[in-house]
């Protein structure tokens, strides 16, 4: 029995490396499609079941709108994990359907019952320790990165576990008006697909298309006016997960089967390059919440996207705007890192990181303003009309 395994399995692997176009793209159509189908039914069981949300002082959405669209998320994942497992060379598999699976449950809880944040960053830490338990996730090494190559494993554990947990609350974070997580999410999971497809790792690259294929069909119906649907916490956890175990995947590869683009002495810069919206809304909340010391988990409205929007921008523009941006720092990155060292690709990330925190401050300053002049037009209004 295990002689045919290893037979199919190196068959499998085979026509994988020999036709990777052809694979990429049936696999990005069979879950393109089927999301495209799940997704409406997810809807009208979410509305028959009245498992929808409801807009409040901090909503950037009016009207009662069903959620739970992560489901067709985390089924893609659970789909297509099954059918590579032939090219699962590191025996990966069930951890990750492990740690997505307690991942996904824990946002389900929360979107039906409103977990409190204990219980749901307990559900974050159970999921993320699963995946540590797999030493293919562990960062042992920054490659020469700031004169630092091996990492002790407690610290490289205890580090990781802070990254991971730090960048799933950012895509859930970010999760605030239509389209955001979602472009953000195919943003990072395409320039990670081009890295694992350079690199020959043709498992983890069938997971970035899987997210890229099954956020598009996504964006569908959460940019739509009459079939609008929400991911959740369901889907901004899951997919936050996912991008997390792909960046941690990229971070313990050093010339797998074929060389970088550029130095790997330089892959953090490229990744938060990558991550750079999200990395950068959850240090600003967080910094700015400490600074008023009010709770970490105390939600408000100045994140990004709630800046953008109180501008006048509607959810699609703030969140292509959003995303262009993102793009664009990524882009910079990729080709600043190819031609500078370490020391001037560091400086220039940390400018843009400073422009861009200096510009959000300069908007938000603006923003109160405006806020300020038409509440006391309204004001003077409704005393005339007295």
């Amino acid at each position: 029995m295990n002689t045919k395994s290893n037979i199919f399995s190196s068959l499998f692997q085979e026509i994988a490396h020999a036709n990777v176009l052809y694979f990429l793209i049936i696999l990005f159509l069979v879950v393109f499609l089927t999301s495209l189908v799940i997704i409406p039914k997810i809807r009208s069981l979410s509305l028959q079941l009245r498992y929808v949300d409801s807009p409040d002082h901090r909503s950037s959405h009016t009207g009662i709108i069903p959620s739970f669209g992560g489901v067709a998320f985390y089924l893609s994942y659970i789909l297509v994990l099954f059918f590579i497992q032939p090219i699962d060379s590191n025996y990966v598999s069930l951890t990750l359907l492990s740690s997505i699976s307690v991942m996904f449950f824990t946002g389900l809880l929360d979107d039906v019952r409103d977990l409190s944040p204990k219980i749901k960053f307990l559900g974050q830490f159970i999921a993320v320790f699963i995946l540590m338990t797999q030493p293919d996730f562990r960062i042992l090494s920054l490659h020469g990165f700031m004169g630092m190559d091996e990492i002790p494993l407690v610290l490289s554990v205890l580090g990781t576990l802070f990254f991971l947990l730090g960048l799933i609350n950012a895509f859930n974070l970010i999760d605030g008006i239509d389209g955001l997580t979602g472009i953000t999410g195919i943003i990072v999971a395409s320039f990670y697909s081009y890295m694992f497809y350079h690199l020959g790792s043709y498992y983890y690259l069938a997971i970035g298309v899987t997210t890229i294929a099954t956020l598009l069909a996504f964006l569908r119906f959460n940019f739509s006016k009459k079939r609008k649907i929400f991911m959740g916490d369901t889907g901004s956890l899951v997919i936050g997960l996912v991008l997390g175990l792909l960046t941690l995947k990229l971070m313990t590869l050093k010339n797998a089967a074929g060389p970088f683009p550029f130095n790997a002495e330089q892959l953090p810069l490229f990744l938060v390059g990558v991550l750079f919206i999200p990395v950068l809304d959850i240090i600003r909340v967080m910094a700015l919440r400490a600074s008023k010391g009010v709770s970490m988990f105390k939600p408000d409205r100045n994140h990004i996207h709630h800046i953008i929007v109180d501008f006048g921008l509607t959810h699609s523009k703030a969140s292509l705007f959003i995303g262009m941006v993102n793009f664009t720092v990524a882009f910079v990155m990729f080709n600043v890192i190819q031609v500078c060292n370490s020391l001037i690709s560091s400086l220039i990330l940390i400018t843009i990181f400073l422009l861009a925190i200096i510009i959000l401050f300069l908007m938000n300053k603006n923003r109160g303003a405006i806020q300020l002049k038409l509440k006391i037009r309204k004001s003077m209004l409704s005393f005339w009309s007295l």
